[in-house]
């Protein structure tokens, strides 16, 4: 989201230039899978400290802290556990204005994610980051609403994800046969599809069970992305020939817009991009009623049908019956998409930057 902040949108002062203006710091060595290159593309300035583990908790402060000064940095913008309470750190010591995006509620994210005491070290250390930056900002609503009454005596804000909707885009009838010809799935499957992380919070096993329970007539699963349960579901069901997993890939788009009904069946999230660009590419979408899911559904109204978390025959329900496929989405003008939310934090920005 960071990339789309800063390529959607130009600083109020015309004789400036946002993607001039703004650089992009990393702290560790960037991974296979990383969106860098989506960043050189935008011509956007980045600067890898390539931290590791020691550095990072040795000199991290003070290589940041340089990097910093020798930027003449007004306002750092952070995202993640290691950055928000490293920047916390810095941007405290040099007195320059902090941004947070919290993109999950942290008392639900963070133990699901490691063991039980790491999760608890980095559970404290990030809620104490963020507790003391003044300006947290909650993908989500729904998010925000849990951060203040959790904190009332906190000040949180709001700025909704948003979706690209030039690459995330409906297409036609024709183009979706050739597009299932070219991965060579058949025009008379109905397709179902689920992306995201395969970790405990997620619930991936529920999607796959109210799948095969409601037993559909040429129904296929298609499950994207990868994670610490992966290898342990796709051994489980290899037997299911009409669930397919198909890992992490950059072909999203593609899968999304071959396939019919997206399903999340996830207990926690922030406002799930996911969801978000199946719409967009015009899925109905089945979901657990979550707070955040809802929060979507009821903004929208015409996108899919939730159904109550844990209730596997509800949601079996729900697949089986084919209203799901009445629902003729077509969000031209969605308020969750890139430019709304790039130009509110740019809004923000200049807020806080004028005092």
């Amino acid at each position: 989201n960071n990339e789309d902040i800063i390529k959607n949108v130009k600083l109020k002062d015309k004789n400036s230039n946002y993607k001039e203006d703004s650089i992009v710091i990393t702290l560790f060595s960037e991974p296979s899978d990383t969106m860098i290159d989506e960043y050189k593309k935008e011509k956007i300035n980045i600067d890898c400290l390539n931290l590791n583990r020691i550095t990072f908790m040795l000199n991290g402060k003070k290589i940041l802290s340089n990097r910093i000064k020798e930027y003449d940095v007004k306002l750092v913008h952070s995202y993640g556990i290691k950055p928000d309470c490293l920047c916390q750190k810095v941007c405290n010591k040099l007195n320059i204005k902090h941004v947070i995006t919290l993109r999950n509620y942290p008392k639900e994210d963070i133990l699901t994610r490691m063991n039980f005491i790491k999760g608890k070290i980095a559970l404290h250390n990030h809620l104490k980051a963020l507790l003391k930056c003044e300006n947290v900002i909650c993908c989500s609503k729904s998010i925000c609403d849990m951060m203040k009454k959790d904190y009332p005596n906190h000040h949180f804000l709001y700025i909704q994800n948003g979706v690209d909707g030039d690459k995330y885009q409906k297409i036609g009838s024709k183009e979706k046969i050739e597009l299932r010809k070219k991965y060579k799935i058949g025009n008379d499957k109905i397709i179902y599809i689920s992306t995201g992380s395969f970790i405990k919070r997620k619930r991936i096993d529920e999607t796959i069970e109210g799948f095969l329970k409601a037993n559909v007539n040429n129904g296929l699963l298609l499950l994207l992305g990868d994670g610490i349960l992966y290898d342990e579901l796709k051994n489980k069901y290899r037997n299911n020939k009409n669930i397919i997993f198909i890992g992490k890939t950059d072909k999203v788009i593609d899968y999304l817009q071959l396939s019919d009904i997206f399903i999340s069946s996830s207990e926690s999230e922030g406002l799930p991009n996911s969801v978000l660009e199946a719409f967009s590419c015009g899925l109905p979408v089945i979901l657990s009623n979550i707070p955040q899911h809802m929060e979507i559904l009821d903004e929208l109204g015409n996108v899919g049908i939730s159904y109550e978390l844990g209730n596997v025959n509800e949601l079996v329900k729900i697949i089986s019956n084919n209203d799901i496929l009445k629902y003729n989405v077509d969000i031209k003008k969605s308020i969750f998409n890139m430019k709304n939310m790039s130009k509110k934090y740019c809004e923000i920005y200049d807020k806080i930057l004028k005092g």
